[in-house]
């Protein structure tokens, strides 16, 4: 919506609005669709860095379990994310990490993880930062920030590519080892714990950010494609897959999570034709649900469009 129409719809609310109710009711009227948070977005040389503040509207009365839904969200998610980190990092300090697609895919968790982390990070900024209820007249709204938009091109990210499909698994004269499998077994049950807790976000009637909503694609279709590239290292060792252990001190950051209970400690006998077994087989991307207010829930993945709710600080 243009900044004339805008004025023109804020004239057109009641004349009892205070001024300041009026300005956060333009405010609204950006955000009236619903957002596409920048969350797949990188850095572009070349354009200047200007971060905004999303926003997620709602009822006065339904912030609290909004947030409530948020924080839980992100607290866990980003001890999930610091786990993959530190699984990456033992497995690329160690000796008999052989596979060269295994040990690309490490590098790749550690880069674009880090990322996200910083984007986790800032939405727990922003949900400390108070909500303002803007009152109408004939309704009453709760504004409330819900995260940042822009980092990607403010920290100069580049996401790191996976290997793809046909990428080689082992390299000659070095076939995928006991450890190789070991990562691939403990990562994709890592994996699968992320996908459960991006579709329980997603199917939360209180998990109203669209911010995060997006970045739940993103991480399942990230995730879903590391698991196939996994589930193909697997086969390619030589040995028994079946018979490598995965000590459940391998799968870090699951610790207190919901899906903690089938995750460390259901699935560290994962075979080669199911390395996620103990888990929804299924990874697909999370079932976008319709937005419940403007300006918030969660996109369908292939229609990433305009009409940001974005707005400085």
């Amino acid at each position: 919506m243009s900044s004339t129409n805008q004025i023109r719809a804020s004239k057109r609310l009641p004349l009892r609005l205070t001024l300041a109710a009026a300005v956060a009711a333009t405010a609204l009227l950006t955000v009236g669709s619903p957002a596409r948070a920048m969350v797949g977005e990188q850095y572009e040389p070349g354009t200047s860095p200007v971060t905004t503040t999303s926003y997620s509207v709602m009822s006065p009365e339904a912030l609290a379990a909004a947030v409530k839904a948020d924080r839980d969200y992100v607290t866990g998610m980003r001890a999930h994310h610091a786990g993959a980190l530190s699984m990456s990092e033992e497995y690329l300090a160690d000796p008999n990490a052989s596979s060269p697609a295994l040990r690309e895919l490490a590098q790749a968790i550690v880069h674009n993880q880090k990322f996200e982390i910083s984007l986790l990070d800032e939405v727990a900024r922003n949900l400390d930062r108070p909500a303002r209820v803007v009152n109408l007249g004939f309704a009453r709204l709760a504004v409330q920030p819900a995260a940042t938009e822009g980092l990607g091109q403010r920290d100069r990210f580049m996401k790191y590519p996976i290997p793809g499909p046909l990428a080689p698994v082992f390299s000659e004269g070095a076939q995928v080892t006991e450890r190789d499998v070991q990562f691939a077994k403990a990562m994709t049950i890592h994996h699968q714990g992320a996908l459960d807790m991006a579709r329980a976000y997603q199917a939360d009637r209180n998990g109203r950010n669209t911010f995060l909503g997006l970045l739940n694609v993103d991480i399942v279709t990230d995730q879903t494609q590391e698991i196939a590239l996994m589930r193909r290292a697997i086969t390619a060792y030589a040995g028994n897959a079946d018979a490598v252990q995965v000590p459940a001190s391998m799968v870090h950051g699951m610790e207190g999570m919901s899906h903690a209970r089938h995750g460390a400690a259901a699935s560290m006998q994962v075979s080669a034709a199911d390395p996620h077994a103990g888990h929804d087989a299924t990874a697909t991307a999370p079932t976008a649900r319709p937005a419940a207010s403007a300006g918030h829930g969660a996109a369908p993945a292939p229609q990433r469009q305009g009409g940001h709710a974005r707005h400085g600080h």
